[in-house]
């Protein structure tokens, strides 16, 4: 991975991103049926659960996220390929307004939609489920080819390199170590934040969550010190 001079905006903007992500997911697990839309790892336990009989779980919801997600991550992988290397700043914005327009799709299907507790998602919540998951795909996809300091989707990965960079682990700490131990932060202060915002509904709360992943990045692609990154 490329080291990035301290002042380089992009990490701030990550953790912001991140924060949004834990907004998402709260919103999936306590408003939409106990599943995730954008943390894919807990879909497919639970799928493994509901396979072996486990009570209290929706397969089709599990199932249905981790599709959407696959769509979001094949068509964000397409828009990097076509984009990264000579548009760099226009594919970071595209990126992240798809996603957002995605994510005000979500909020507009969810208009008057009740939280779904414990018991099989009804069509329109499977609506949404696919909607928010397919953003976030998307925008896992573009993290991934932006080789970013922290996926802010895959917060294990985060989790172990700032253990791994640290003196504990062996390594030599650094510049960049702050933002991933942010972007942990992020993700509780971010999931405390959804809930709170659940109790609005589930159309408010992913409005905030659109304005999060376009502010983000927005406020990135429009700061002059962003740049072409290597590898992108």
């Amino acid at each position: 991975m490329p080291s990035r001079a301290p002042s380089d905006p992009l990490p701030k903007s990550l953790v912001v991103v991140t924060a949004v992500t834990a907004i998402v997911d709260a919103v999936a697990f306590l408003g939409l049926g106990q599943i995730f839309t954008a943390f894919m790892t807990g879909n497919l336990l639970f799928l493994g659960f509901a396979a072996a009989g486990a009570d209290g779980l929706e397969p089709l919801g599990s199932g249905t996220a981790v599709a959407a997600f696959a769509v979001g991550a094949v068509v964000g992988s397409r828009l990097g390929a076509a984009m990264a290397a000579d548009r760099y700043r226009l594919w970071l914005f595209t990126s992240a307004s798809t996603a957002a327009v995605l994510l005000v799709a979500a909020a507009l299907t969810a208009l008057g939609l009740g939280l779904v507790e414990q018991r099989a998602p009804v069509p329109r919540h499977l609506v949404v489920i696919a909607l928010t998951a397919t953003a976030m795909g998307l925008r896992s996809a573009t993290m991934w080819r932006l080789g970013a300091v922290l996926n802010t989707t895959l917060v294990t990965g985060t989790l172990v390199t700032l253990i791994r960079a640290s003196p504990v682990g062996g390594g030599g700490g650094g510049e960049l170590q702050r933002y991933r131990a942010a972007g942990l932060v992020a993700v509780v202060v971010g999931a405390a934040i959804g809930t709170l915002l659940l109790r609005l509904g589930l159309t408010v709360a992913l409005l905030v969550a659109a304005a999060g992943v376009l502010g983000g990045m927005g406020a990135y692609v429009a700061n002059p010190a962003s740049r072409r990154r290597p590898g992108a």
